[in-house]
């Protein structure tokens, strides 16, 4: 048995001096996004197996500076001491990764891992979640002490695992969202060359596309994108809202893209300044689903059925209507200092001869128009029905309000 002191960790491990698995490869583990590390307790240190297929023990003791111990005693949950396993690889970063049938120990009390994921294949071992350990409630908040560490577990022919343990800041969605918005929002002219190229490559097929559509819904939550969002990994135009993505892998880290389904990273995201734009104009109806986007990058909201919406553009009509009748004594400049509250009738279309297919639209509710009026206007009502179109009359609005 020999034993291995590295005074720079404060780590000793008891292995057999045979193996020729290295203590410390140069393994290099994924960062988590929601996790800062402040310092290396412990750097990826070999679990070296005794026999293949059979349960291995291996047995260390790790200390902590006063630094760390001041750190984690002031700061917890804040402040955390991290255990993370991953396979003894040294040519790509590594995910986390527990070895089959894993128990840890630490100063002789169980540390309590993530449970393992049911499985209905057969003979397949459930795994567990992939995620960092918090193990500060079993370990000696001091420096003067040492902390034992034992873990045992099955070892797998032709794979060999690393442990490691971090001084780590825990981070929340919010940290993250904050962080991505000070990183800067990605230019409007990025996205606009997307769909530029995008219809360009459709030129050449049968049909060609001179439009692309995309949903102002989160394809997460399905309500309006607040953080308009995409990894630089994707090729797609269609956004997802950054606050829930982050949310969503607060609790549960997978970090796949909700459009594509591709697996993409933290510091690939970056919030979209075109769609910024979009979601807060003032001509985006608030019922509004999808926006319809030209080859130039201009864009107009749609139904998500296809049909424009008229509400707003009805709004604007009026307005303009009511600002150039000045025969009708209304001019624009006495409409600028008034609020008038006008009932509009709108064109009533009736024929019982079309099975529905004319209709009947409906009235328009009361709109407040801020504009000014030193007089109620009357408004011409033209009635179409299958007989035949009755005269243009003068009617007077039934509600006018003029304060």
């Amino acid at each position: 048995m020999e034993k291995n002191f590295n005074p720079d960790t404060g780590f000793v491990s008891f292995k057999e001096s045979t193996s020729s698995t290295p203590l410390h490869p140069d393994v290099r583990l994924k960062k988590n996004p929601f996790y800062d590390v402040l310092a290396e307790i412990v750097k990826p240190s070999s679990l070296i197996p005794e026999r293949e297929g059979e349960m291995s023990v291996n047995q260390s003791v790790f200390h902590l500076t006063p630094f760390q111990s001041s750190e984690v005693s002031t700061k917890y949950p804040d402040v955390q001491i991290q255990l993370r396993f991953a396979l003894l690889e040294v040519t790509s970063e590594q995910d986390d990764y527990f070895p089959s049938r894993v128990t840890v120990f630490v100063n002789d009390i169980f540390a309590q891992l993530p449970n393992p994921i049911p499985t209905n294949k057969p003979g397949v071992e459930p795994k567990r979640p992939p995620r960092p350990v918090d193990i500060t409630q079993y370990c000696k908040l001091t420096s003067t002490a040492s902390n034992a560490f034992k873990v045992s577990w099955l070892q797998d022919y032709g794979r060999s695992f690393v442990f490691s343990i971090y001084l780590v800041r825990k981070l929340t969605s919010q940290d993250l969202l904050g962080r991505l918005q000070k990183k800067g929002i990605r230019p409007m002219e990025f996205t606009k060359g997307m769909i530029k190229n995008k219809l360009k490559e459709d030129e050449d097929s049968e049909i060609a596309m001179t439009s692309l559509r995309v949903s102002v819904n989160c394809p997460l939550g399905k309500l309006r994108i607040r953080y308009p969002c995409r990894s630089s990994a994707c090729t797609h135009l269609q956004c997802f809202d950054a606050s829930l993505f982050l949310q969503m892998n607060e609790k549960k880290s997978t970090w796949m893209c909700p459009v594509c389904d591709k697996k993409i990273h933290y510091n690939d995201l970056a919030i979209d300044g075109y769609f910024v734009e979009v979601l807060k104009s003032p001509v985006l109806p608030s019922d509004c689903t999808e926006i319809e986007m030209s080859i130039d990058g201009s864009w107009e909201p749609k139904h998500a059925k296809g049909k424009e919406f008229s509400k707003t553009s009805a709004t604007k009509r009026t307005e303009e209507v009511l600002d150039i009748d000045e025969a009708n004594g209304i001019s624009s400049a006495s409409f600028r200092a008034k609020k008038a509250k006008v009932v509009i009738d709108v064109i009533s279309i009736d024929d019982s001869d079309s099975d529905g297919a004319g209709g009947e639209y409906s009235r328009l509710e009361e709109k407040e128009l801020t504009n000014q009026c030193p007089s109620s206007p009357s408004l011409s009502v033209i009635s179409v029905s299958s007989s035949g179109v009755t005269a243009p009359t003068r009617s007077s609005p039934e509600v006018i309000d003029l304060d």
